[in-house]
């Protein structure tokens, strides 16, 4: 349908279709038609912006639309979920647009989760199941349910039982660079920042104290590997790190806090903005048993000249494993068909 939005009219009198004064762009697919009385019949467009009435009436309208959301939304889930379907991309954008209502628009969204596969759920529904200490919303963005599921940075969460929405439109990557968090929990990308379950887990007391130990310990172990892979891997890492996210894959690659995700990099690039390069950190898994060979044979041989070569093979398959972009994929494949040739 061409004509969308709201119409405009004075005094009944038919002013103009689809007046974005009265509605912002997030709302763009609500369509009725506002009477004002206390306007001019030959009001502009560029007037309307201005005029401290509309802005006014526009306020009183947003909250109604998302007003008569909530309420679809509590009282008949399964047409509401039918709009969100619809409409959920577009009404996301709102909390890009619309800081007023940022907290009713969190309340609006729906999301899967890697709680079932079949069926949605709210941020709400969400906060009320965490577990017992966790105060954080977790939630990982991708470019559909199977990459994301199979992200190495799902495995911990998955295997201590937490919770983590799925993010897949293109929308979510910028949304949540914006938006930190929801009624007083913080929201966090899995795939940034630290991360640290086993302590979580551990709480207070001896428990925390031998968690902490351990860690002391493995921090310990790999003094030596952690600076040598951050300098061997410079030109497409910032740090080295271990992980507490990895329980099966030997690495993974995530960002700092506040870095820009690999996916919106791509997006402002397609939009023609110049985004410079953001350089990442390698985490790796202490108790993978290639990792564990790396460390011996770094702390054997330094300057064996396989080991660069066996650096570049981590960060690859870290990289391939979140849907990533290989830096040079010719080279990536002929490391890896050199490493398996002699084990045919």
């Amino acid at each position: 349908d061409t004509k969308r939005g709201v119409q405009l009219y004075v005094k009944r009198v038919f002013i103009m279709d689809d007046c974005e004064a009265l509605m912002p762009n997030y709302l763009r697919f609500i369509k009725g038609v506002v009477d004002a009385h206390d306007l001019s019949l030959n009001i502009s467009r560029e007037i309307l912006q201005q005029d401290r009435q509309i802005r006014g009436v526009r306020r009183r309208l947003v909250k109604k639309v998302l007003g008569a959301m909530k309420d679809m939304q509590a009282n008949n889930a399964e047409s509401y979920q039918k709009l969100w379907d619809q409409f959920g991309r577009v009404l996301k954008e709102g909390l890009i647009e619309d800081s007023d209502n940022t907290e009713t628009l969190l309340e609006l969204i729906s999301a899967e989760s890697t709680r079932d596969p079949a069926e949605v759920t709210t941020l709400r529904a969400y906060v009320e199941r965490m577990k017992d200490g966790q105060d954080t919303i977790y939630y990982l963005t991708g470019a559909n349910r199977a990459t994301v599921e199979n992200s190495p940075h799902m495995e911990a969460f998955t295997a201590k039982g937490y919770e983590v929405l799925i993010l897949t439109d293109p929308v979510d990557e910028v949304w949540t660079e914006q938006v930190t968090e929801f009624d007083g929990h913080r929201l966090q990308s899995i795939a940034k920042g630290q991360v640290d379950l086993d302590l979580d887990d551990a709480g207070d007391g001896e428990d925390s104290e031998a968690a902490e130990r351990e860690k002391a310990q493995r921090e310990a172990d790999f003094a030596e590997l952690l600076p040598w892979l951050a300098a061997t891997l410079s030109d497409h890492v910032k740090q080295a790190r271990l992980s507490s996210r990895l329980t099966t894959s030997a690495a993974c690659v995530v960002g700092d806090a506040n870095d820009m995700t690999p996916m919106l990099e791509k997006m402002y690039r397609a939009m023609g903005q110049q985004v410079p390069p953001v350089k990442r950190i390698l985490e790796i898994n202490p108790k993978h048993p290639l990792i564990g060979a790396l460390r011996t044979a770094h702390a054997k041989n330094a300057e064996d000249s396989a080991l660069p070569e066996l650096a570049e093979i981590v960060l690859g398959t870290a990289l391939l494993a979140e849907g990533g972009d290989l830096p040079d994929p010719a080279r990536f494949s002929r490391l890896v068909m050199e490493r398996l040739t002699p084990t045919v």
